[in-house]
Formats: C-alpha cells, sequence, structure tokens
C-alpha cells in the first residue's frame, strides 16, 4: 500500500488529481456553509445536493372541522363512479371498419400513391390518431387490414387532426414523407 501511494504522489498527473479531488470538496462545503446560512436566515430547511439540515417537518397547523372544502376547479369528474377512471359517455357510438372504407380506403392509396409517388417514402405506413378510445380502437381494427393489405411496418402516431363531416379516415403525407392514414374524431355525437 505504501509503494502505490508513494508511486502515485510521485506522479504529476495524480497530484493534480488528489489535489483537484480536496478543491472541489472544499468549494462543496463552503457552498454547503453560504446555502445553510441564507436558508436559515430565510426560515426554511437548508439543502444541498441530497443533505437535507434541521430537517424535521413542521407539524401542520390544526384546522377546524367547520369548515367544508369546495371544489374550484374545471373539468373534475363529479358524476357517478361506475369502476372505471375517467367519464363514460354515452352519446358518442364507436365506429367500425366497414368493407366500404377497406375499398374507400385502397382506392385513396393508390390514387395517392400515383399522384406523389417521387415523394413518397415507402419504407412504412403511418397510422396518424388523436388517441382517444374511440379512435385508438378504430385505428387497432384498421392497423389489421392495413396488414392485410400488405403494408407489415405500421407506425402509429399521435395526430391531432380536426373532424370531417361523413369521412373516418384520410390519406395524405407523414412528416417523414411516408405515406399516412388520418383517422378523423368521430362526427356521430348525438
Amino acid at each position: 500500500m505504501d509503494k502505490i501511494l508513494e508511486s502515485a504522489l510521485s506522479n504529476q498527473i495524480f497530484q493534480w488529481i488528489i489535489a483537484g479531488s480536496f478543491v472541489i470538496l472544499a468549494i462543496m462545503l463552503i457552498v454547503l456553509f453560504i446555502q445553510y446560512n441564507i436558508d436559515r436566515a430565510r426560515g426554511r430547511h437548508a439543502k444541498f445536493l441530497w443533505f437535507e439540515v434541521n430537517a424535521v417537518q413542521p407539524s401542520p397547523a390544526s384546522e377546524p372541522l367547520s369548515q367544508q372544502k369546495t371544489i374550484t376547479g374545471k373539468n373534475i369528474n363529479t358524476g357517478t363512479n361506475h369502476g372505471e377512471i375517467g367519464d363514460k359517455y354515452t352519446g358518442l357510438q364507436q365506429r367500425e371498419v366497414t368493407q366500404e372504407d377497406i375499398e374507400f380506403l385502397k382506392q385513396e392509396i393508390s390514387r395517392f400513391s400515383t399522384q406523389h409517388s417521387e415523394k413518397i417514402v415507402r419504407s412504412h405506413i403511418t397510422l396518424g390518431y388523436p388517441g382517444c378510445k374511440e379512435t385508438t380502437f378504430l385505428a387497432n381494427q384498421l392497423a389489421a387490414v392495413l396488414q392485410k393489405m400488405g403494408f407489415n411496418k405500421i407506425v402509429p402516431m399521435n395526430l391531432q387532426t380536426f373532424g370531417v363531416i361523413g369521412k373516418k379516415f384520410g390519406v395524405s403525407n407523414a412528416p417523414d414523407n411516408s405515406l399516412m392514414i388520418e383517422i378523423y374524431p368521430a362526427d356521430n355525437v348525438e
């Protein structure tokens, strides 16, 4: 051990490393001392890195029992809880992929592919949808249809689209210039 320590102290690089470590440790202690005094002057608990000084939590002030807290925020579910997280809205019917939709999709893909053949990257197809329960279910159905059509690599994408009355989806190009199927939000809200 003495030989290792002697060889480490004789090498100039190790001397600089040891001196630098002591300087960093000294700076940390000085900053800890300064931060501690600042926090103590402000009446807060002193914290530095993972150390806490005076970490005794003050006891919370007791509240009178007669006060009732009122809900003042927006978007709070105050309805009946049916055991599911979130609201259960019954006015929106789930859309399904029909055979007409598959034919429409085939026509739109072939039309868009021929119209923009020089710009389209054909390594994958992007499936963009808003991400709510209804469009996610529709996207899962559409992904199975696309796989049957021969598209093996389908990349899902969160897409903010505007609803188009009477259309479930459209075909366009994605930001990476791949072919993108856009699923529009539902327009069948009753």
